[in-house]
């Protein structure tokens, strides 16, 4: 099978994005074989759908939200339109709404709404707790240390699992503003060191924001692909605006052969 493809790197979180039309059951397997495929360095995988009032949405390819992929996909939308609008409604899964993209081509940029947390509970392994933020499709753990060997990752995923039953997980090890983040989506069974994660700034964000009461704070996480920028804003101790974004570049469309 031939597909059209454009890999998109925001702050190295290389996601590529099937334009061809597929079928949903057959996602897991077309992003398995596509992540394979060393020389296109990706992360995790994204398929455009045309909807039938010729609208776009993007399904990530576990059906979990991400981020980066909202972002680069807004990027993505207004760099192939001919007005290069810089506020751009996206459609993606794991969000109920459809989310604001800022898009700055000159600076090459892309900023997004995210979804709220949905709450904020624990899991605990070997006797630590760690706090665990709840969006709606993924739940990420914050772990205040140094990157821990994958035995640890695993544990932690599987009380997580236990816990909060969710499209996909991520454990965000935290030091100072250094992040180093590990994503599990759970329907292609992929676990990825990634070097950035969107939703997992937020919720480090999320996070580092929880004994705030009233304000906008913003925090820098530098990741080994880059740096973005998170922001929460709160009132009364609830939040109530999530924003991320950073760099973006996108390939011209390519194609590739897949079993």
């Amino acid at each position: 099978m031939e597909l059209k493809i454009r890999v998109a790197n925001p702050a190295g979180n290389v996601t590529i994005f099937v334009m061809s039309p597929a079928k949903r059951e057959d996602y897991p397997a077309i992003s398995r074989e596509l992540l394979c495929m060393e020389e296109l360095h990706g992360e995790q995988v994204g398929f455009v759908e045309k909807m039938q009032d010729g609208s776009f949405h993007m399904q990530m390819m576990g059906g979990e939200f991400c981020g980066n992929a909202t972002r680069s996909f807004g990027y993505l939308l207004s760099m192939l339109s001919e007005e290069k609008a810089e506020d751009v409604w996206v459609d993606v899964s794991g969000s109920k709404k459809k989310l604001k993209v800022t898009v700055d081509m000159e600076k090459g940029t892309a900023m997004t709404e995210m979804p709220l947390p949905m709450e904020m509970t624990e899991v605990s392994v070997k006797e630590e707790i760690y706090s665990m933020v709840v969006f709606e499709g993924i739940c990420h753990i914050i772990v205040n240390s140094a990157p821990k060997a994958q035995e640890f990752v695993d544990e932690l995923i599987e009380e997580a699992k236990r816990v909060c039953p969710c499209d996909a997980y991520g454990v965000m090890f935290l030091e100072g503003s250094k992040m180093t983040p590990v994503v599990y989506v759970e329907s292609t069974t992929s676990m990825v060191w990634e070097s950035s994660c969107g939703s997992g700034s937020m919720g480090a964000a999320v996070y580092l924001s929880k004994d705030a009461d009233t304000g906008e704070f913003v925090y820098e996480l530098h990741q080994p692909g880059g740096m973005i920028e998170a922001y929460v804003k709160k009132e009364n101790g609830k939040v109530f605006s999530c924003k991320m974004g950073g760099p973006v570049t996108i390939s011209e469309e390519m194609k590739v052969d897949i079993k």
